[in-house]
Order: structure tokens, then sequence, then C-alpha cells
């Protein structure tokens, strides 16, 4: 049976993401969801909220931090989707 997050997530198939940590990107703007199941991402605190995930880098066509995956979907799908991991800095020696 069809994974029913790959029509969601379908976006990113074959996208290189970045394991960071959630920064509200403007004072107005609080949160964003994990495409895939719609878990949210937050600085707030709280235990509804993830402070951390995988999201797009600089290649996407959106832009860096432009879409979120949680986790628990990247561990799920990363394999049907395709997905590698890059970093947000440079990397380790």
């Amino acid at each position: 049976m069809k994974d029913w997050r790959i029509d969601l997530v379908e976006s990113l198939r074959g996208q290189k993401l970045v394991y960071s940590k959630y920064r509200q990107p403007r004072p107005e703007w609080d949160h964003d969801h994990c495409l895939g199941c719609g878990a949210t991402f937050s600085e707030l605190d709280g235990p509804d909220y993830l402070h951390e995930g995988y999201t797009t880098g600089p290649k996407y066509s959106h832009g860096s931090e432009y879409e979120w995956i949680c986790a628990q979907c990247f561990g799920d799908l990363k394999q049907e989707m395709g997905w590698t991991v890059g970093y947000a800095g440079p990397k380790p020696n």
C-alpha cells in the first residue's frame, strides 16, 4: 500500500535536504509545518512543537528553509523519495 504522505511531499523528490534548527523567518511568521504529516515547527516552547528537522537547501526552487520535513517522515520516506542530506554550513573535516 502506498504511503499517504508520498503525494504531499512529491515536490521534494530527489532533493538534498539539510538538517537544521528551525528559525522563524519573520516576526509575524512563527511556525511552519512538516510537508508530510503537518507537524508544527516553531521556536515557541511546548510539547507539540518541533525545533529542528530537515529543510530545503539553496538549490531548491523556492530556496533554503522553504519546506520542512520532520525526522519521522524523513526516516519513513527518504528511500522512496530519494532524499539525501546536505550540510547547512561548512563540511566537517
